[in-house]
């Protein structure tokens, strides 16, 4: 993180001493704030990420595996073409699914909002103390955990720079190098919706997904020479073993 940010991660890890309650706003490339209760997070929002709603998993591109997973021949509730189970698909209860998903989907936009607001020039203002409210679809998050998951974030952003960056212009391949491809519906979307040329976060942000995540799956479809980045043709070349891993650090389900 740079100056700005260690300065807006110190004043985070000073509320989560004092159990501070309130907003702690934040300005500079793109407005924003931290919303905490008893010193966790519970929400934070930034003008250059996708406001926070309740959607799933594929809404928000996680989820969408590598590349050669999600057939368009599978089914909801684990059920494949003809009929057929995914082994294990019936262990877990459709009620608990639903409840774990709308978790993650709220939980992925706060850390997607806090990996924007720090990583730009960003300074904070005053804490305003109240009484957040709670949600049951919130899950708050320690301080410590949530910098974590941002500093990994930040990690591989970086790698993938040489390729794509969050604002980097991204169009459709001309000329796909597969013949057949097997994308998920979610990598789909992003192909169908990228159009004339977008960026990372302008798509994310256009479908209300997690620009971290959006990022990640155009880097893929780079890889997979379904999309391409206008003047460096070779961008995806010869990467294929170099997918990104999408592993968090924070366990949600984790007592905090």
């Amino acid at each position: 993180m740079n100056g700005y940010a260690n300065l807006i991660a110190a004043r985070l890890r000073k509320l989560a001493m004092t159990g501070g309650s309130g907003m702690l706003p934040v300005s500079g490339s793109g407005d924003g704030a931290f919303f905490l209760r008893g010193g966790h997070v519970v929400h934070a929002e930034s003008s250059r990420t996708s406001p926070r709603r309740v959607v799933g998993l594929a809404a928000l591109g996680l989820g969408a595996g590598q590349a050669d997973r999600g057939s368009a021949g599978e089914r909801p509730g684990g059920e494949q073409a003809g009929g057929a189970r995914v082994p294990g698909a019936e262990l877990v209860p459709a009620r608990s699914i639903g409840r774990v998903t709308r978790l993650l989907a709220v939980t992925e936009l706060t850390i997607d909002a806090a990996t924007e607001l720090l990583s730009s020039e960003s300074r904070y203002a005053k804490f305003r103390q109240f009484d957040v409210p709670f949600s049951a679809q919130v899950r708050p998050l320690r301080v410590d955990a949530l910098l974590t998951e941002v500093e990994r974030r930040h990690h591989v952003l970086r790698q993938l720079a040489g390729v794509v960056t969050v604002d980097t212009r991204v169009v459709r391949s001309a000329s796909p190098g597969w013949s057949r491809l097997q994308v998920s519906r979610p990598q789909w979307a992003l192909v169908v919706g990228i159009g004339e040329g977008m960026t990372p976060r302008s798509l994310a942000m256009e479908l209300g997904r997690s620009v971290f995540a959006t990022t990640i799956e155009v880097y893929r479809l780079i890889v997979l020479g379904l999309l391409a980045v206008p003047g460096n043709p070779a961008a995806g070349a010869g990467r294929p073993g170099e997918v990104m891993s999408f592993t968090r650090a924070i366990h949600i389900g984790e007592r905090q």
